[in-house]
């Protein structure tokens, strides 16, 4: 059940994203892509397989859904965040929206610790919070330096 649901909020949240009015440009969805693909990949490298503070299931099925919400529900839900975030007037809206990807982020956690598709030994929920809102500042502050990149590109040419 782990499985179907994972890949349902992966599905959902491609079919968000491929139907929403996109604020960012076709690049800067790339890039938010796949910068917060690779940070995630490797922090759940070094959580995961170096400091064993939490276990992957090695079922196929459970196995495969952590991939599915590694590889595409959580970089894709950043990059719907960040489309969002360009329409946000002030400060608090950024916010809240910030605040309602990484819940939806660490819901799906939460279903993943449920169906025993990952196992927590010395990690907690408040841990993986933490890393996600640290994860979104990091990604906002990558997308300006990457702005800040291309239009210094733009103006030396």
């Amino acid at each position: 059940m782990g499985f179907v649901l994972l890949i349902f909020l992966a599905w959902l949240v491609i079919m968000i994203f491929t139907s929403m009015n996109k604020k960012l440009t076709f690049v800067e969805n790339t890039f938010v892509y796949l910068a917060a693909m690779v940070i995630h990949i490797n922090y759940t490298w070094i959580v995961y397989e170096e400091l064993n503070e939490a276990h992957i299931s090695q079922q196929i099925l459970n196995n495969s859904a952590f991939l599915v919400h590694r590889s595409i529900t959580l970089p894709i839900t950043i990059a719907i965040t960040f489309n969002l975030l360009r329409t946000a007037d002030s400060l608090g809206s950024k916010f809240i929206k910030i605040a309602v990807s990484v819940a939806f982020l660490a819901s799906a956690v939460m279903i993943a610790r449920y169906f025993e598709i990952v196992e927590f030994k010395k990690w907690k929920i408040v841990y993986e919070i933490i890393y996600l809102f640290l994860l979104h500042f990091a990604m906002l502050y990558l997308l300006k330096y990457f702005r800040q990149l291309k239009t210094r590109g733009v103006n030396e040419a």
